[in-house]
Order: C-alpha cells, then sequence, then structure tokens
C-alpha cells in the first residue's frame, strides 16, 4: 500500500512540475516586445512567443494578452488568446474592464460578437457598478448599445447621477 501511495506521489509530483515548465516568463525586454506585437497585431511575433510558452493569462501591469489585445482594438489578436485558453472575463483591478468592454468601447462589433459567442460574461459591471449599456449610451455610441441590448447585454447596475 505504501508503494502505491509513493508511486502516485512521484506521478503528482512529476506532473506538477512538467506543468509549471510548459510555462515561461518574459524578461523585461521581452514583456515590451510581446506587449508592443500585441498593440500592433503582428500576429508573427505574437505566436513565437505564444508557442515558446508564454502563459496567455499572465498580466504585465495588469494587462494579460486579451485585455491588450482588445483595449488596442486587434481582432485577429483577440481571437487568437480567446482561442488559445484566455480568461474572457478577466476584468482589471483598478477599472474594472473586461476584453467585452474594451471590444465595444473601441466600437469593435467584431470582437463583442465574437467574445459573446465564445461566452464572455457579457453582464459583468464596470467600476461602480456600472453597466456597460449605461456606459455606452453615455457615451453617445447608440449603435453599440443597440448590439449590446441584441446580445442580451443588461441595462442594470448603478442608475444614479453618479456612480463612483
Amino acid at each position: 500500500m505504501k508503494l502505491i501511495k509513493v508511486l502516485l506521489a512521484v506521478l503528482v509530483l512529476g506532473f506538477s512540475f512538467n506543468a509549471m515548465a510548459a510555462t515561461r516568463a518574459l524578461t523585461d525586454d521581452e514583456s515590451v516586445e510581446f506587449a508592443t506585437a500585441i498593440g500592433e497585431g503582428n500576429m508573427k511575433v505574437i505566436k513565437q512567443f505564444m508557442e515558446s510558452g508564454v502563459d496567455v493569462n499572465v498580466g504585465y501591469f495588469a494587462w494579460p494578452p486579451l485585455l491588450m489585445a482588445a483595449a488596442k482594438d486587434q481582432s485577429e489578436a483577440v481571437k487568437y488568446f480567446a482561442d488559445h485558453g484566455a480568461n474572457l472575463d478577466y476584468a482589471h483591478p483598478m477599472t474594472k474592464w473586461t476584453a467585452f468592454m474594451h471590444g465595444a468601447y473601441a466600437g469593435n462589433e467584431k470582437i463583442v460578437k465574437y467574445l459573446a459567442e465564445k461566452g464572455a460574461d457579457i453582464n459583468k459591471k464596470m467600476k461602480g457598478d456600472v453597466s456597460l449599456v449605461r456606459y455606452m449610451r453615455d457615451e453617445g455610441n447608440t449603435k453599440m448599445v443597440e448590439l449590446l441590448l441584441s446580445l442580451g447585454v443588461k441595462d442594470d447596475g448603478c442608475q444614479e447621477e453618479k456612480c463612483f
């Protein structure tokens, strides 16, 4: 019985070490290069970094690759990161914005529709419990408001004049 426990422990530890080795941390220079490639939509460089073992959910100054790509209006990169296991619902700790929100803010219907279809939480609230619909309405983007409502985004949350 002890032998089985020892073998199980070795297997579990071996698996854990292999899982950790599957990802790698970037140097400062590599982080800048990767972030620049994301901002520019340079898919060749993005793929090189990802194929070298970069974790799609590691943030650089609280900005994981999917969030960066959405904020920079890079549809192809958004799709690539989402298809490679990115956390679709990650919200920046300060703004509480998700990739879905950044896509809407950019007016990128392609990103918004894709992330909604992929299963992103379309009803996450922004800072101050503000709904994305309210924010887009306040910004005067009626076209995006219509799209969001058609996707099922709720117009709830804080309804006060000032929410934070």
